[in-house]
């Protein structure tokens, strides 16, 4: 079976990504196509006299490539950041919910 011609067409970024935490998660590798793609390292991006527009660049950038995503600099200042409290509850060790349990379980 042949592919398709429209399996080799990039996926669309999403509008949106969503962060659990401001730290960072990163290889070398992202390091080393971060700064080949900007010019300047993570110091430079993320450090105390970094500019905020940046930061949150940053973040977007590594989020785009921890989920597949083969993303430019440019494209990745165009999608919005989204940052959420995902506190652990310590009675079960998932996420804390602000809905209380279902009736029809009891849980």
């Amino acid at each position: 079976m042949a592919d398709s011609p429209l399996a080799h067409l990039p996926v669309p970024l999403p509008d949106v990504v969503t962060l659990t935490s401001v730290a960072p998660r990163f290889s070398a590798n992202e390091l080393r196509m971060l700064k080949a793609q900007t010019g300047r390292t993570m110091e430079d991006l993320l450090g105390p006299g970094a500019e905020d527009a940046d930061r949150w660049q940053t973040m977007a950038w590594l989020e785009l490539r921890r989920a597949g995503h083969d993303v430019s600099w440019q494209d990745a200042g165009d999608v919005q950041v989204a940052v959420v409290d995902e506190t652990p509850d310590p009675t079960n060790g998932g996420p804390s919910t602000s809905s209380p349990g279902s009736a029809a379980t009891g849980g």
